[in-house]
């Protein structure tokens, strides 16, 4: 190889090293989110826009608006740095994080039972609704616990979405080989 392919080789090196272990992931968990977003229960869109990607080897943080309303996208700001990048490779491993700062974000979840608000009356969801019969759940109590509810998500959405081999595994995966795809 002649030497003034070296530097050509380095970057070629750097822009790998970054793709596997930042650009693959955070794009990744951007359409990861995106898709949470869409499949989930939207009543204010609170929910929807409380969204977080914490990268915190890289010192990066994506968030969403937490403001009422339709769900807007959230996407990390900028590249890390080479030396992030560096520090992540030396350490051998990649974490990106996904979480939900709404305050009944495990209720959205149906990862625990719901509990009404206080308040009566509730407005109308942003998404539509699904009518079902829904025990000790999130959605919206038509008449009390026991009764029939709406939702504007199917019972244990999330759980479904994200079984291991589920939706989201092949999200991710189509979005690794895409980043990497494009690498030449």
């Amino acid at each position: 190889m002649p030497i003034n392919e070296i530097p050509k080789l380095i970057e070629k090196i750097n822009l790998v090293a970054e793709a596997i272990s930042y650009t693959a992931p955070a794009r990744a968990t951007e359409k990861v989110v995106k898709t949470l977003q869409v499949i989930g229960p939207r009543w204010t869109g609170l929910f929807s826009n409380s969204y977080v990607i914490n990268a915190k080897q890289y010192g990066l943080l994506a968030n969403g608006s937490k403001q009422e309303g339709n769900p807007t996208p959230i996407l990390f700001g900028g590249d890390p740095s080479i030396n992030s990048v560096n520090k992540v490779l030396a350490a051998g491993k990649s974490t990106f994080l996904i979480g939900n700062d709404a305050y009944y974000a495990d209720q959205a979840a149906d990862l625990e039972p719901f509990r009404p608000p206080n308040t009566p009356n509730f407005d109308l969801p942003l998404k539509t609704q699904i009518i079902g019969e829904r025990r000790d759940r999130r959605g919206l109590v038509v008449e009390d616990l026991t009764g029939p509810n709406t939702a504007t998500a199917p019972l244990d959405w999330f759980t479904d979405y994200a079984q291991k081999g589920g939706r989201m595994q092949k999200e991710v995966e189509s979005t690794f080989k895409n980043v990497l795809s494009k690498i030449k």
